[in-house]
């Protein structure tokens, strides 16, 4: 039973991402998330144009953060961070603003579900470099041949 459940929590090595497959985890979770942040800020519209450019300053800031989580050899501290400024967002633009801007409501759950997907897939367990299942798939090479043929 104990090996059922670390293969399906990616203990195991059944579990186990490749490479590619983490790379197409991260590019997708990015893409999405970042239609879906277009797709947030249409409420902030009714925003001059000084604080649409600080807000989306702002949220870059916080997008720069979810992308340094699986970039940086911080990453947990990138992760607490990112998890910070999502968490105080809108408070901190609505201090900034001094009350008079209303940030689009679903920012914060948006960033909090992104960086949540992000930290799963970034501390989820991985294949080794070099694992047998990519050398199976190669051609030996015999070099000997080749120096012949050549």
């Amino acid at each position: 039973m104990a090996k059922k459940w670390k293969a399906l929590l990616g203990l195991g090595p059944a579990g186990r991402m490749s490479k590619s497959e983490y790379q197409a985890n991260m590019n997708g979770l990015n893409m999405f998330f970042g239609a879906v942040l277009g797709f947030v800020l249409t409420g902030a519209e009714k925003l001059n144009n000084w604080q649409f450019g600080f807000l989306l300053m702002s949220l870059a800031g916080v997008v720069i953060t979810v992308l340094y989580i699986s970039g940086s050899r911080h990453r947990l501290a990138y992760a607490a961070l990112a998890l910070f400024y999502a968490a105080t967002f809108p408070e901190a633009m609505h201090f900034i603003f001094k009350g008079t801007v209303d940030v689009p409501d679903k920012i914060r759950p948006t960033l909090l579900v992104w960086i949540a997907m992000t930290v799963m897939v970034e501390f989820w367990a991985r294949e080794k470099e070099g694992t047998p299942e990519k050398m199976e798939t190669q051609e030996p090479v015999d070099t000997r041949e080749k120096a012949r043929a050549g």
